[in-house]
């Protein structure tokens, strides 16, 4: 007892450090918890706030795919680090040089790049301007020989170069990697631990897509609910230099926000979804980057939670860009648009946004088993004997928001294929169980 009580702040210490230990280990094995952590690590500690998420995060890509010497491919999830911000992190630090178009036109010609054997492939959700991917990369590729990109693939052996694709007309540049090329590194990561699935790229109706050969299981996620409160967005959105009060006005389950005869937000309290529009009176269309950039800035206006928020689609004739939240690397869909911004630029004199006031926040555990999901061609055939296939353009899998318990304030994501059915991704089931 002498002892002890000489030494008892060593004592203490060391049982301070070892429940640290241990507490260090419960997050890390989470298997829900991993992707934020990994990401607050990568970001060298700093927590992902509206005001930190800058446009390279916004607009990362969220796919990462590797190609084996067999040509075979496996989608990459699960990692203990995230990986696209890993592989960002050294492809900043890349010289490129020597920009040459290797491929144009020819389906063919652009799948052997797709399935370009012993390399990683980085892929966006949609078409990425050429002048964001210098900005997020630290790169200064010709924006006016590729104005887009879709994929990046990085040969893992060989020559020290990467290839810059394009879907909508089948293009594929090449470029030197000059200095700091770490493909020795990047070879190293990629095979670490982490989760896989099989996958295959193919060319249909004159579009590549990703398609899934077998059978495969994905986890059930668990996310702390959080909400926007709608005075806050209603002051976001309608604030102007010119005017500070508002008039409102009720009409069924809407309440209608108005700030003079300029903007109008209409908040829909059944469904907690906000329609904002800013009328301009003069069109200002946006070409390239600098739409990516405009609707950039005007969702950080928007105050809304951009934690698990990624650049999700493009409509630049439409000047349209839609934000969605994202589960390692996986869209989430809703058929409220939760976790979803959509914004328009004023093409036609007119700015729009729609968004609701619920968002992602902490993952939690939750204790479900793996949904199965089918091949993909058990789904294409699923399409054809309802007479849904002719319609349905785009598949891929994505987690739906439709589990959600306000009382506790948690929201459970269960993984499905999505189709691209008439301009909106929608739950396959949901065409096939009405025949």
């Amino acid at each position: 007892m002498t002892k002890i009580k000489e030494n008892w702040l060593s004592i203490l210490l060391v049982v301070v450090v070892i429940l640290s230990m241990l507490l260090s280990a419960l997050l890390w094995t989470n298997s829900l918890g991993y992707e934020w952590f990994a990401n607050n690590d990568a970001e060298k500690g700093t927590t992902q706030q509206t005001a930190l998420q800058s446009v390279g995060d916004i607009y990362l890509p969220t796919q990462v795919i590797l190609t084996k010497s067999d040509e075979s491919q496996q989608l990459l999830y699960g990692q203990k680090k995230n990986l696209i911000l890993t592989l960002r992190n050294d492809m900043q630090k890349w010289q490129l040089s020597g920009f040459r178009r290797v491929a144009r036109n020819d389906s063919s010609d652009y799948l052997n790049y797709l399935r370009n054997d012993d390399s990683i492939m980085l892929s966006y959700p949609d078409a990425m301007a050429t002048g964001i991917f210098n900005q997020t990369f630290s790169q200064s590729v010709d924006s006016k020989k590729m104005s887009q990109i879709n994929h990046i693939v990085i040969p893992l052996k060989g020559r020290n170069v990467v290839y810059l694709l394009n879907d909508d007309d089948f293009t594929v540049y090449r470029m030197n990697i000059t200095n700091n090329a770490a493909r020795a590194r990047i070879k190293k990561l990629v095979r670490r631990s982490g989760q896989r699935i099989d996958v295959d790229h193919k060319i249909v109706d004159n579009q590549p897509i990703v398609t899934y050969p077998h059978a495969i299981k994905l986890p059930v996620f668990a996310y702390q609910l959080t909400t926007q409160d709608i005075d806050n967005l209603t002051q976001n959105l309608l604030r102007s230099t010119n005017s500070s009060v508002f008039t409102t006005k009720k009409k069924g389950n809407d309440t209608i926000y108005m700030d003079g005869a300029s903007k109008r937000l209409d908040y829909h309290r059944d469904t907690s979804v906000v329609s904002f529009a800013n009328y301009l009176g003069k069109d200002s269309t946006y070409q390239g980057a600098s739409l990516y950039r405009h609707l950039y800035k005007r969702l950080t206006a928007t105050g809304a939670t951009l934690d698990w928020m990624r650049f999700d689609a493009v409509n630049e004739k439409k000047q349209t860009i839609v934000f969605r939240s994202y589960v390692e690397g996986f869209p989430i869909f809703n058929d409220h648009g939760y976790g979803t911004v959509k914004l328009q630029a004023n093409a036609d004199g007119v700015e729009r946004c729609q968004l609701s006031l619920y968002s992602l926040g902490v993952p939690l555990p939750i204790n479900e088993s793996k949904v199965k999901l089918p091949p993909s061609s058990v789904v294409y055939n699923e399409l054809r004997q309802a007479g849904k296939d002719k319609e349905v353009s785009g598949l891929r899998i994505g987690y739906r928001w439709d589990n959600q318990d306000n009382d506790t304030k948690v929201v459970k994501l269960e993984p499905t294929y999505y189709v691209y059915y008439h301009g909106k991704w929608v739950d396959y089931q949901t065409l096939t169980d009405d025949k």
